[in-house]
């Protein structure tokens, strides 16, 4: 009885110890991801391997499990090119490896679950993603208009056949893109030896901040966008990180590089390092900027930054995304529409230069005379809580491969 006793008392003391060791994550969870490559329906074939980003990290009562900022890989299990009459494209993704931690990974049954550009509608439960498309209806519509503008029949009926008739969009998603995954079904993972808090923040020497303005300025002093991030660094520290999470800077406006940002516009296709307006601080141009492009032109992630003075290593930004296009009387031509949560934007920029290993998120701190919500000088509304992200930027290291250690079949 003695010895049964004990049997039984280990067997349950194990059991509590495995259970500490190990977190079974339950299906349906989300992980936050980002993708490093394009990939297109019809054009990236079953097969193909994908890796993903992750951005954030997976907790469980108070402890990271899996932490921020690894990657997640797989295949690419349905490709479907587009039909004749516009009949949609379709892309399907089956994620089966997840790093845990670095050069360690664990299998996975994963499906994608959202996607940044991709209406909820056009990704199903079993993560397949359609491409989007405007009805035959609309597209009759527009040969109609045509008609109607007395646009002689022999190329209202060739470009009405070619616009009806065409193939419909493939599904695509763009580098850069952020979206989750899914697990489809429970994932164990061994804990490490001590719980890490997901909110601890290694402490940074920094120096004291200094008043600066909470908005930009157009360049006759009308009130611009507002200040939402603060950075520490150079200005080669900066250019790298931005650089190495994907952005780049915008080209001059030329008639070159306007004209071609038009006929993207027409052809719906998106445009690298596109023209960006100017907006000033304390008198001054934008001393840098980055950018992100979008699907097309209507969308695109952007950050004016000025330097606060020319003896520091202090820079304040201002973040917003575009979001659609509008035309504005008061300049005489169209300009971009954003989208009103500028903090987003913000936020966004840091897990971004997070990712990268280049930055660190120091705080949050609340800036004097910012205003909730207003518009700027274009008239576009904005909202926020009127804080900027205090971020630490680096040198980063010498590039790594992001397919070394990856799991092999």
């Amino acid at each position: 009885m003695t010895r049964v006793l004990r049997t039984t008392l280990f067997l349950i003391l194990a059991s509590a110890a495995f259970a500490r060791d190990v977190v079974v994550l339950p299906s349906g969870t989300t992980v936050p991801i980002r993708f490093l490559e394009r990939l297109r329906s019809g054009r990236d074939s079953v097969g193909t391997p994908i890796l993903v980003q992750t951005l954030g990290a997976l907790v469980d009562h108070g402890c990271v499990v899996v932490p921020a900022f690894t990657r997640a890989a797989g295949r690419v299990v349905l490709s479907r090119r587009g039909d004749l009459f516009g009949g949609r494209g379709a892309l399907a993704l089956q994620f089966d490896s997840l790093e845990v931690r670095r050069g360690s990974w664990v299998p996975i049954d994963g499906v994608l679950d959202s996607l940044e550009y991709t209406p909820a509608k056009d990704v199903t439960e079993t993560g397949t993603v359609y491409g989007s498309r405007g009805s035959i209806a609309k597209r009759a519509a527009f040969v109609g208009i045509m008609g109607a503008a007395d646009i002689a029949a022999a190329p209202v009926a060739l470009f009405g056949g070619y616009w009806i008739g065409r193939r419909g969009p493939p599904a695509s998603i763009i580098a850069g893109e952020v979206g989750a995954l899914r697990l489809m079904a429970p994932l164990r993972v061994g804990l490490g030896p001590t719980c890490e808090d997901p909110d601890t923040r290694a402490p940074s020497v920094l120096p004291e901040l200094p008043t600066f303005a909470p908005r930009s300025t157009t360049k006759s002093r009308l009130p611009g966008d507002p200040i939402n991030l603060v950075l520490f660094g150079t200005a080669t520290d900066l250019d790298s990180a931005f650089r190495r999470a994907g952005w780049v800077g915008p080209q001059r406006g030329t008639i070159r590089t306007v004209t071609k940002e038009i006929v993207a516009g027409l052809a719906n296709r998106e445009v690298v390092g596109a023209p960006m307006g100017s907006q000033y601080f304390d008198g001054r141009r934008q001393d840098a900027a980055y950018e992100l492009s979008g699907p097309n032109t209507r969308y695109r992630h952007h950050v004016r930054v000025w330097h606060l003075d020319s003896l520091s290593t202090v820079w304040v930004g201002a973040a917003n995304q575009d979001v659609g296009v509008k035309f504005n009387p008061f300049i005489g031509r169209f300009t971009h529409r954003i989208r009103p949560e500028v903090d987003d934007e913000r936020d966004r920029i840091v897990v971004e230069l997070e990712a990268t290993g280049c930055a660190d998120l120091i705080d949050f701190v609340a800036v004097p005379g910012a205003v909730p919500e207003g518009k700027n000088a274009t008239g576009q509304r904005f909202v926020t809580d009127g804080r900027a992200a205090l971020v630490l930027v680096r040198a980063c290291d010498p590039v790594a491969d992001l397919l070394v250690d990856r799991p092999l079949d």
